[in-house]
This record gives structure tokens, C-alpha cells and sequence, in this order.
């Protein structure tokens, strides 16, 4: 029957990302005539999808944003009677998307045997050590995840069976993570949806992501501010300002003549299309979904070797350029090899464009599609 399925996301974090971007992309490619999707957020704008049940989640200035303490379980319990409110609203929960990490998404876990959904976990990146967390992984019907995250999630379910002697928990371990349950993906863009293409007669620098400053983009303005003026690259720079979050973040926009800021633009698509060197400062980036975006566009990609995914699937000089991480002659190196040499932008950006051909969204959420719109009775 048309609609009986009901798959209900939670999403706590106040801001966009790439994480949210990625879940979004998933989303879209869910048959919405037969499946009811609901979205609990913090974070409306992000989620775009005509059909879906969008319910805005407050944030009160008293909720704590601690990631510890009675002040984290507050939050939980506060955020449970928003499910509880979505599920009298829009009726039983058949599956439940945690869409960023076990930490993130407690609640789904507390309220799991008292609604009697299935939990459908996104893991994005590295989660933290607890518990808790480990627990969650235990409890989850299936587990999503990036590559780049499956050695910190190793370290949380070994944290959960501490006590037990090594070869026992070892072997616990791997049991759980060779299940059927746990399963790897990578991120994809869907055909339609993807960027346009950036334009190759003028060498433009091209930055997007958040001001976390993990983030890296310190390292380019220090890169921008020691080159001379007149012979700076013009530079546009994309940024979102993290909300809720206890980590250290970049100060922005700054005075810093040929840079143009743009404070999370719903025109960001234009203006990488009007760029064509693209720029990754983070160090161990989970995934890089701009940089996906970056190859969708043809862009010429800058990008540290960290071991990170993109490292690990392009090559210097053939489809991007590397510099050492962290680095700033590094960084400064390559910019000024690609400024000096603009006819490569447009061959290094072809190059990257032919890979982006690889992470089509049709194929690489095909299995998370599956399962989530797999039909289910339990729920109540």
C-alpha cells in the first residue's frame, strides 16, 4: 500500500555540511510514492525534499551543548520527546536514520524498543570513544559508513567489551563487524543534481567548506597574505559558521585584498562554475564531498597528501595536484606551478571530471536505498 512505509531521519546539528549534504543525496533517491519520509531537524534549509514531513527542532539557549555529563543527557532526554511528539504526529516509525553519528543520535537509541523501529546508522567520520557509543553500534540494525571511519569504530565496540580478554573481544569484534549489518560506502552526487561545469579561461581559486578549524583554511589565507598583491590569484571563498559546537573555529570573513567571501550562498553552484582551482586544507578529511563536487565540475584540484580517501584515489599531476599537509611553501608551490602553467587547469580538470563518472549517487546509496525502504512490520 502506497505510503505505509514511514522512515523518519533525526538530525540535531545546527548547521549544514557535508555529512547532512550527503545524507540529502540519499534521500532524494527514495520512492516518496510508496515511503513516507518525516525529518526532524535543527536545520530546515538543509533539507530541500518536497514530499517529506519537515518538523523544525529548537535549539533553547539553556540546552547544554556538552558532550559529557548530565548536561549531554539533558539534551538526550529533551530530543526524545521531539520523537515521541514526530511519531504522534505522523504516525509509526518503521525505520530510523541516525544521519550523523551514535554520539549525535542517542535518542533514537533510548526511544528503540519503546517505538520498535529498526535504526539505520550514517557514520561520516570518526566518531568518539565511549560506552555509550558502543553500545549504540551493538544495538544498530545497520551501520553506514565511510572507510576512513571504520578504525575509530573498531576502537568503540573493543571500548563496549573491554573487560573480556583480548582474543575473545578480537574475535566478538570482527564477528559484529563482518556482519551483514555493518556495511562500507562511499558518497556519490545523483546525475541531475550534479555541478556545472567551471569555466577554464581564468585561473580562479576556489575554497568551500565550514570554519572549523580543522578545516584548514588558516593555511591559505597564511598562503594568500605572504604572496606579493599583484600576483595573487583572485580567490572565492564559501564558507558556514558552525552553531552549538565547542570546537575552535576560524574567524571570518577577513580584510585580505583579491579574496571575495560568501557566507554559506545559496548560489555556491555559480560560483565554483565561475571558479576553476579548487582548494582542500583539511588534514584526513573522512571523505570530501566538495572535492567530489570539484570533480563533478572539472575543476583543477589541490589537495594535501594526508592518506585521506581522495589521496588514496588521485594522482599528482595527472587528475589534481599535492602538497604536503600543513604546509605552507607546499601549498604556495603548487598554486604557483598551476598559476604559471593555466593551460593545465582545463587537462588535470578533464581528468577529474572522467573520475567523477565513478560516483554516481544511482549507484553508490543503492544498497542504503534498499534497506531502508525494505518493508517492516514491527513498528508501533
Amino acid at each position: 500500500m502506497a505510503h505505509d512505509h514511514h522512515i523518519f531521519v533525526f538530525d540535531p546539528i545546527c548547521y549544514a555540511g557535508g555529512s547532512k549534504f550527503a545524507t540529502h543525496e540519499v534521500l532524494k533517491l527514495i520512492d516518496l510514492q510508496q515511503n513516507r519520509l518525516t525529518i526532524l531537524t535543527s536545520d530546515p534549509q538543509s533539507w530541500p525534499i518536497k514530499q517529506a514531513n519537515i518538523i523544525s527542532l529548537p535549539y533553547p539557549s539553556w540546552l547544554s551543548i556538552s558532550d559529557v555529563g548530565n548536561g549531554y543527557w539533558l539534551r538526550q532526554f529533551y530530543f526524545c520527546w521531539w520523537i515521541l511528539y514526530a511519531r504522534c504526529l505522523h504516525g509509526s516509525i518503521n525505520v530510523a536514520v541516525g544521519a550523523s553519528c551514535p554520539g549525535n543520535d542517542m535518542p533514537l537509541y533510548l526511544l528503540k524498543w519503546l517505538l520498535r523501529y529498526k535504526v539505520a546508522q550514517f557514520i561520516h567520520g570518526n566518531i568518539s570513544i565511549s560506552r555509550s557509543c558502543g553500545l549504540c553500534l551493538y544495538q544498530a540494525d545497520n551501520v553506514f559508513y565511510l572507510h576512513s571511519a571504520y578504525a575509530s569504530i573498531i576502537a568503540v565496540i573493543q571500548h563496549r567489551w573491554r573487560k573480556l580478554e583480548p582474543n575473545i573481544r578480537d574475535q566478538k569484534c570482527q564477528q559484529l563487524l563482518s556482519s551483514d549489518h555493518f556495511l562500507p560506502f562511499i558518497n556519490g552526487i545523483a546525475k541531475e543534481h550534479a555541478p556545472s561545469l567551471c569555466q577554464y579561461h581564468t585561473p580562479t581559486l576556489f575554497w568551500a567548506a565550514s570554519l572549523l578549524k580543522w578545516k584548514g583554511l588558516d593555511l591559505l589565507l597564511e598562503v594568500i597574505r605572504k604572496t606579493a598583491v599583484n600576483q595573487r590569484i583572485p580567490t572565492n571563498i564559501c564558507y558556514l559558521v558552525p552553531q552549538n559546537t565547542t570546537l575552535p573555529i576560524t574567524l571570518a570573513p577577513q580584510t585580505i585584498e583579491s579574496i571575495t567571501w560568501y557566507q554559506q550562498p545559496s548560489s555556491i553552484d555559480s560560483i565554483r562554475a565561475s571558479s576553476n582551482i579548487f582548494i582542500s586544507t583539511s588534514n584526513k578529511e573522512p571523505f570530501g564531498l566538495s572535492i567530489l563536487e570539484a570533480l563533478f565540475a572539472g575543476m583543477c584540484i589541490i589537495i594535501p597528501t594526508d592518506g585521506a580517501f581522495w589521496d588514496t584515489q588521485l594522482t599528482h599531476k595527472k587528475n589534481c595536484l599535492k602538497y604536503t599537509p600543513n604546509d605552507r611553501k607546499s601549498l604556495r608551490k603548487q598554486i604557483d606551478y598551476i598559476s604559471n602553467n593555466p593551460h593545465h587547469i582545463s587537462i588535470l580538470g578533464t581528468e577529474a571530471a572522467i573520475l567523477s563518472e565513478n560516483y554516481q549517487a544511482e549507484q553508490c546509496y543503492s544498497v542504503i536505498i534498499a534497506t531502508l525502504c525494505l518493508p517492516d512490520s514491527t513498528s508501533v
